[in-house]
This record gives C-alpha cells, sequence and structure tokens, in this order.
C-alpha cells in the first residue's frame, strides 16, 4: 500500500493518535539536543570551539524516528483505548 492510501485508510482517531505521538517525539527531540548540546560543551572547553547549532530540520531528523518507534509499540493499544472510550 502507497504512503498516500495509508493515509487516506487512517481514521480521525488514528489521526489523533499518531499528532499526539508526533508531539511527545518533538519535546524527547528537543530534550535529545539539549543533553548533546550539553555533552558537546562539556567536551569542548576551549574559548575557540564553535558553537553546536541546531535547525528545525535536525529536530525533524530525530523526532521522525521517534515517532516511528513509539506508534510501533504503542499505536494499537491508544487506538482501541479510544476506539472503546468514544
Amino acid at each position: 500500500m502507497k504512503f498516500g492510501r495509508w493515509l487516506n485508510s487512517l481514521t480521525f482517531i488514528d489521526h489523533a493518535i499518531i499528532l499526539l505521538i508526533f508531539t511527545i517525539c518533538f519535546w524527547l527531540a528537543s530534550v535529545t539536543m539539549k543533553g548533546f548540546r550539553t555533552l558537546v560543551e562539556k567536551t569542548n572547553r576551549s574559548p575557540y570551539a564553535q558553537e553546536f547549532r541546531s535547525s528545525p530540520l535536525i529536530l525533524f531528523v530525530i523526532a521522525i524516528p521517534y515517532t516511528i518507534i513509539l506508534y510501533r509499540i504503542f499505536g494499537i493499544y491508544l487506538t482501541e483505548l479510544l476506539k472503546s472510550t468514544f
């Protein structure tokens, strides 16, 4: 199944779960980047070292694998929980 057909076959609950997981993964990616920045600053104590910069692209690159992993682990359970609730 192509990606577009898969997205069209999802229900509103599936979209809400993916959005919720993606939001959590953005937070995890932000924490990861802050931790990496702290690690780089701790190891490079030279005043001439370049500053570690992060961009939104890196945030997406880190968040997408987190999203895939969390959706594979918790997606089915959350879908069933929300379907039984609503």
